[in-house]
């Protein structure tokens, strides 16, 4: 008599039982649960590890595959009590593992693919500290078999990060917040990066925003030396980067993606010139540049020897709308950039807001031949004058366009344009119907004819048909002014109940007031 526990035999399969473990193993679920409603993976696959043998390794494998900090690795082996046991107040002490605890270590130091390591992922930074050194003297790798690594840790404590460097780790990042004092370490790391790590296929080396606002970082030329070293890389993002690991990357067949300052315009003359290797670039499909000098950016779009599909331009500077014409008449005529399926063209925010500065649909009108543009994200701190005409011409252009992002942040929309120009809720939506591609919208409105567009009764509005459309929209941003917002509080309810209709498919709409510009030139916003 077969009993009735036996296991199906189709869960022995490899293969069947990592399927199914994949989907347990997933925990963000974006735009369809609440985070508070979505339960962690973890007690799940734990209880599956203790199923049988035959599911064991698998389960631990998902369990232990990517973690937020190295507590875990301490709390295994008993380095450090359970997370619902306090440990004792400001109490230092020596860490000295037994030989079982480090075979508990390295049994599962091996199954951890991706790590993020901070001051924000640990309790007591001195005792993980300790942690670190005392295993620096009993293991060559702490995770052999890493292949992402996230450091989130202070100049200070970065002698502990070769530790967790191995030959098979692909993705390095390192946030960096602080330099004066304990720069050295950041070098260490930097010359450790090419021989610890062989495989490494992507570099992103952020600094805080504060950090050398005035000059090159000091650590650029050993991070340079150290990536004219690393030939498998294919993705680059640095602050800023020498002409000859420029000239390196360019080199490289394996290399897609790049961001950095973008180079003087000498410098791209030189790397770019025809004297040049002509495949150099030949593969790098996305640049995303920080712009000092606007020349430069004429440099760059002269010179670039082979298409891209994506160009982010971050400009430290306010955009000249007639600089930026020029640009979008060189995006139009060269053959490298009619490709383009993503552009994003940003002000940082500490640039003034200013409502002096005008950019017309005429100063971007020529991006309207590079009919294979999916996404356009124009964020400036000017005004940004787009009418309802405007839209349709964007609509009729780009066929294929899934992302339209017009001044996300806190510009301006027409409001203090010479002769405003205003979009209309159903403007909005005619555009939608246009372009039914269309999965995000940002864009300014005004709320001013709401009542002659629409029967606001709350009645009518529930007896309202949601509108049957092919449109793909799911995102909705829409700015109104901020004397507008009398309009908005007294509609409140009945502005979700009227959108919901009209939008049926969007599941994240956000309505916002413009920031407001009291005059030309004159709000310093926050950092």
């Amino acid at each position: 008599m077969s009993s009735v526990n036996t296991m199906h035999r189709a869960l022995l399969i490899s293969e069947i039982l990592s399927n199914i473990i994949s989907h347990i193993s997933v925990d963000d679920r974006p735009g369809v649960w609440p985070f508070e409603y979505v339960t962690s993976s973890k007690p799940t696959l734990f209880a599956l590890a203790l199923t049988c043998r035959a599911f064991s390794e698998q389960a631990l494998d998902a369990l232990w595959n990517n973690f937020k900090g190295v507590e875990p690795l301490m709390r295994c082996p008993g380095i450090i009590p359970a997370p619902q046991k306090s440990l004792q107040e400001d109490q230092c002490y020596p860490i000295i593992p037994t030989e079982t605890q480090l075979a508990i270590i390295a049994r599962h130091g091996h199954r951890v693919r991706s790590l993020r390591v901070g001051t924000n992922y640990w309790r007591r930074d001195y005792i993980t500290q300790a942690f670190l050194r005392t295993m620096a003297g009993s293991f060559k790798v702490l995770v052999p078999n890493l292949r992402s690594l996230e450091i989130g840790f202070p100049c200070r404590l970065l002698h502990l990060v070769p530790l967790l460097l191995g030959p098979r780790l692909q993705h390095f990042f390192i946030n960096i917040r602080d330099y004066e004092k304990n720069g050295h370490h950041l070098h260490t790391v930097l010359q450790c990066l090419p021989s610890y790590c062989p495989s490494l296929e992507s570099l992103v080396v952020l600094k805080s925003y504060h950090l050398f606002r005035e000059r090159e970082p000091p650590f650029v030329l050993p991070m340079s030396h150290a990536i004219q070293k690393m030939p498998k890389l294919r993705t680059v993002t640095v602050p800023a980067i020498t002409k000859d690991a420029l000239l390196y990357l360019g080199g490289l067949p394996s290399v897609t993606n790049i961001s950095s300052h973008l180079p003087a315009g000498s410098d791209l003359e030189d790397i770019l010139g025809s004297s040049r290797n002509p495949k150099l670039f030949e593969n790098v499909d996305s640049v995303n540049w920080e712009i000092k000098e606007w020349r430069d950016v004429e440099v760059f779009t002269h010179l670039w020897p082979h298409k891209l599909t994506s160009m982010t331009l971050r400009s430290e500077v306010k955009f000249d709308p007639s600089l930026l014409q020029v640009l979008c008449d060189s995006l139009h005529v060269r053959e490298a950039f009619k490709n383009l399926q993503y552009i994003y063209l940003y002000e940082p925010i500490p640039c003034r807001l200013s409502s002096s500065i005008v950019i017309t649909v005429d100063t971007i009108r020529s991006l309207f031949h590079l009919s294979q543009l999916r996404v356009v994200d124009i964020d400036t701190r000017s005004c940004l004058s787009i009418g309802a005409n405007d839209l349709v011409e964007m609509a009729e252009a780009w066929h294929f366009l899934e992302v339209l992002l017009l001044n996300k942040t806190d510009g301006s929309m027409s409001s203090a344009a010479p002769m405003p120009q205003w979009i209309t809720v159903p403007e909005v939506v005619g555009f939608v119907e246009l372009r039914p591609s269309l999965k995000r919208l940002c864009i300014g409105i005004t709320l001013s004819t709401i009542d002659d567009d629409y029967d606001m009764d709350k009645a009518s509005l529930h007896a309202l048909r949601p509108r049957n459309s092919d449109s793909r929209l799911e995102d909705l941003t829409l700015k109104y002014p901020r004397d507008e917002e009398y309009i908005r509080q007294t509609y409140s309810s009945d502005f979700e109940i009227l959108f919901s209709k009209l939008f049926p498919r969007v599941n994240q709409l956000h309505p916002f007031q413009e920031f407001q510009i009291l005059h030309s030139d004159s709000i310093e916003p926050h950092i």
